[in-house]
């Protein structure tokens, strides 16, 4: 595996659960209520915790390769992710 997808959310576990499967989310949804995983995963400033749903892909280094707030279409994580295996 070259990369790993993922959302990240402000929501509770217990909302998310719901929103993943309404939507029929098929991508690990991860909840960063204290806004703690933004810092780690370098997505926001230190100290700035706030942020909207956001989908993050890691490649297999562990080094965020793509943020973008909001959810993507899969066309786009997929063209995505074929340019980062032809690296």
């Amino acid at each position: 595996m070259s990369a790993r997808v993922l959302g990240v959310s402000r929501d509770d576990v217990i909302t998310l659960k719901y929103w993943v499967k309404e939507l029929e989310v098929s991508i690990p949804i991860l909840s960063n209520i204290s806004g703690y995983l933004g810092e780690y995963f370098r997505v926001v400033k230190e100290g700035q915790y706030v942020f909207e749903r956001r989908t993050v892909i890691i490649d297999k280094k562990g080094i965020i390769r793509y943020v973008k707030d909001g959810s993507p279409g899969y066309d786009e994580i997929l063209k995505f992710l074929e340019k980062l295996t032809a690296e």
